[in-house]
């Protein structure tokens, strides 16, 4: 995975670090394959006003912008999602910036646009990275915008691969299971997935 690092000024200090990471959110940029480069020199503008942990191109390369102790401007105003899976929906859950990691995957938001399998194992590879390191984190919180935003966007489209996603998370360095992938996870990524496809 090629990685390289354009630092965006649009961030906050989260209320613990990384334990304050419960999860991760994933988005779609809406602009091309090879526009991570593009992306992340946006995000580097303090005018923009806005950011991202990382940004991933169709080829599978990295920019990182904001490291995980701090907390990208990705979410903006969300609901509340139950981050530490107690049953309970409390105030602190709905601060999504505070609580997660944001990753933009160049895609254009078009049904006919691919997410490839190169873009998926370094997304994948980037949230185990998170998993490692944040205390609290939990790879079934791993969700998309559309999930958590208040004003319907959709972020990330229906199209998304989702079950391939979570297939590269729980099996890293190996291939796509032969039938079907969806079928071949655990219960609890089968559920991410639903919850990202609307299912």
């Amino acid at each position: 995975m090629i990685e390289h690092t354009k630092s965006s000024p649009n961030w906050s200090s989260r209320p613990d670090g990384v334990n304050s990471v419960w999860g991760a959110i994933l988005h779609h940029t809406g602009t091309g394959g090879n526009t991570g480069q593009a992306v992340a020199n946006f995000f580097a503008m303090r005018s923009s006003e806005v950011s991202a942990h990382d940004v991933i191109d169709q080829k599978g390369i990295v920019w990182h912008c904001v490291p995980i102790y701090r907390a990208a401007w990705h979410a903006g105003e969300c609901r509340r999602y139950d981050w530490d899976r107690d049953g309970k929906l409390e105030d602190w859950e709905q601060y999504v910036n505070s609580r997660t990691g944001g990753i933009e995957l160049c895609n254009t938001g078009s049904l006919s646009d691919d997410f490839p399998n190169a873009q998926l194992r370094s997304t994948a590879l980037i949230l185990r990275r998170w998993d490692a390191k944040c205390p609290n984190f939990k790879l079934r919180n791993i969700t998309d915008h559309q999930t958590v935003n208040l004003n319907g966007k959709i972020d990330l489209r229906p199209t998304f691969p989702a079950a391939k996603l979570f297939w590269f998370i729980t099996h890293p360095n190996t291939s796509l299971p032969p039938g079907s992938v969806y079928a071949a996870l655990p219960d609890w990524a089968r559920h991410q997935v639903d919850e990202i496809k609307r299912a």
